[in-house]
């Protein structure tokens, strides 16, 4: 169990729950159950989520509230290309940096649906470029953000052995050391 505090009153409480046995359909059930769960407490919650104003810590200087969103929005973009650009050169030297150690894959692609810290995640990346996979383009469609925690909800178009696919990101992201890092990486197809 860890607790984090955000802030002066909301304190988070996580659980590690392991499931032990279970058929595809429940993991399935339980899968689109943790997603909406996620997409609503990230996505709808007032505590946790504000739209890019407050984000002079993102760059490391304060800066005119009038030029943040801008700022903050392209700094993302930037994190997508080069994740897009490393993936499709085989690059998990540059992969790997932009995810904390600790950071989760949840897709449908990963076996047991989640890949669990950077070394598995990007051992998982490799299978899918050495299997044909390509990322053709992705486009942030919402930021949200409070102090060093963002969301990034993104739209991929991808070509994997011949075969073209539209899916979509959710990218949790935290600041550390003054470097936004991935800390949580969901993809639905």
């Amino acid at each position: 169990m860890q607790t984090s505090s955000l802030g002066a009153a909301l304190h988070i409480t996580t659980h590690s729950p392991r499931i032990e046995s279970t058929t595809p359909h429940m993991e399935s059930d339980l899968m689109n159950a943790f997603l909406i769960f996620v997409a609503f407490t990230l996505f709808s919650s007032g505590a946790l989520s504000q739209d890019l104003l407050a984000s002079d810590a993102l760059i490391g200087r304060s800066i005119a509230l009038s030029d943040s969103t801008d700022k903050v929005a392209e700094h993302f973009k930037d994190l997508a290309q080069e994740w897009m650009h490393a993936y499709n050169n085989n690059d998990s030297t540059t992969l790997a940096a932009l995810y904390s150690p600790d950071a989760d894959y949840i897709s449908s692609h990963v076996q047991g649906l989640v890949a669990h810290e950077r070394d598995r995640l990007i051992a998982n990346f490799q299978r899918g470029i050495k299997s044909g996979g390509h990322i053709d383009s992705v486009s942030i469609l919402s930021i949200q953000l409070s102090c060093d925690l963002a969301t990034l909800l993104c739209k991929y178009e991808a070509t994997n052995s011949g075969q073209k696919a539209t899916g979509r990101n959710l990218l949790v992201v935290k600041k550390v050391n003054d470097t936004w890092v991935i800390t949580l990486h969901i993809t639905v197809v």
